[in-house]
């Protein structure tokens, strides 16, 4: 699992780099850059920025990078501070390395839970912790307020996004070519969006890949192996960080997959996150449902069964699904050390192999509060295995489980998300 931070070292020679930076090239029009501490404008025009060297400049580790989108992120440490507050986590995400938004992530009920203060069982109770989340998430909106205001002037108000609850009320400040946007979801999450200032002017009218050429995208995604592996590649990584966001994080990564723009938050908001992570699946079904539809794209249930050859013609199409399940400590290791064995071998000797693990398979008893969500992204019927995909990181890009495995721990719910 990533769990990069920004060092105070580092940061500190980020700033200092931004300054010299600022001070010997007007890169924007006429106006010198403001002096935000940090890298905070792409370093030229947006069309002219490279979203690697961007990512370089901002210290930040390849999250995900594929054959059509790439993704840049870090969990921050306490101790570094953006414009007065500290933020959880620093985003960049890009189409063919050109960059389409920078997010920073300030105090919000998924990351601020974990930071030293106990909760549920511990010597702080729920309501006790969301009061002073909410106090958190107030004063980190205040803070940003007050210094981007002193650097670029008094706000416009701004709607952005175009469906239900992805529509936020944000605070609109605009410099050269650019666009920040604060926005605060009291109790919620505070956070700032830069990207540019035409894409937010152009937020109400979505515009994306049409059907058919998303089709012949996730076709063109699906690769054979000589070992009787069918695998869809390029889905974007999204690490849910250190807390439980796996439901968004997975729903984000198919949506993203399927040509439709989401965000990890906005995406926990939707699906009702408690304090700490812990999403309501069926929530997050329904409103990607909504979200994925105003562009074109549906989602569909898939049956429970675990058939492979009914998952197969998903997966021969270049559509992954999103998958309920319980996680199993000791098979979860397994996954891992498995994959290097497997590499090597031939269907008939893995078969052998896995025979153990099939028995065992029948023993496995489901713990309730171990519910994951990650993707199925491809089958082999010659040794009877699905490949998953979880949002932990690169490293958990694709494993191989036993469809004995995972029939004994699904949770009865797939879905496809269908252009």
């Amino acid at each position: 699992m990533l769990k990069c931070g920004l060092s105070a070292s580092t940061f500190a020679r980020l700033s200092f780099a931004f300054i010299l930076f600022s001070s010997s090239s007007a890169i924007f029009s006429q106006s010198p850059s403001p002096d935000f501490g940090f890298p905070l404008l792409p370093p030229a025009t947006w069309e002219k920025t490279s979203a690697k060297e961007w990512a370089t400049t901002l210290q930040l580790p390849v999250e995900s990078e594929t054959k059509y989108q790439s993704s840049y992120r870090a969990y921050c440490t306490p101790q570094i501070q953006v414009l007065g507050a500290n933020p959880k986590s620093i985003a960049l995400i890009a189409n063919e390395d050109h960059p389409d938004q920078l997010t920073l992530v300030y105090a919000n009920k998924g990351d601020s839970a974990g930071q030293g203060m106990p909760f549920k069982n511990g010597s702080v109770r729920v309501s006790s912790l969301e009061k002073v989340i909410a106090q958190a998430i107030s004063a980190d909106a205040d803070s940003l307020r007050a210094k981007l205001s002193s650097l670029l002037g008094p706000p416009k108000k701004q709607m952005f996004g175009n469906f239900g609850k992805t529509r936020e009320s944000a605070e609109r400040w605009d410099f050269a070519d650019t666009a920040i946007l604060l926005i605060e979801k009291p109790n919620e999450y505070v956070a700032l969006r830069v990207l540019p200032s035409v894409a937010v002017d152009l937020a109400e009218k979505p515009q994306g890949i049409s059907d058919v050429a998303m089709r012949e995208r996730m076709k063109a995604n699906v690769i054979h192996r000589p070992n009787g592996d069918i695998v869809v590649e390029n889905i974007p990584m999204v690490d849910q960080g250190p807390k439980g966001f796996c439901v968004p994080a997975t729903y984000a990564r198919a949506l993203l997959y399927a040509g439709v723009p989401a965000d990890l938050y906005l995406l926990a908001l939707l699906g009702r996150t408690d304090v700490g992570g812990g999403t309501s699946v069926f929530a997050m079904e329904s409103s990607a449902r909504a979200l994925a539809a105003t562009y074109g794209r549906s989602i569909t249930s898939v049956s429970p069964s675990l058939d492979l050859a009914k998952l197969e013609s998903f997966f021969e199409r270049g559509i992954p699904l999103t998958w309920a399940m319980d996680v199993d400590e000791g098979i979860n290791r397994d996954l891992s050390f498995r994959l290097k064995e497997r590499v090597s071998a031939d269907p008939d000797a893995w078969n052998k192999i896995l025979e153990p693990k099939r028995k065992a398979a029948r023993s496995i008893r489901k713990n309730p509060q171990n519910g994951h969500v990650c993707l199925l992204i491809g089958c082999n019927r010659k040794t009877g295995e699905l490949a998953t995909s979880d949002s932990w990181g690169p490293e958990f890009t694709e494993r191989w489980i036993t469809v004995e495995e995972a029939r004994a721990l699904s949770q009865g719910d797939l879905g496809a998300i269908v252009p």
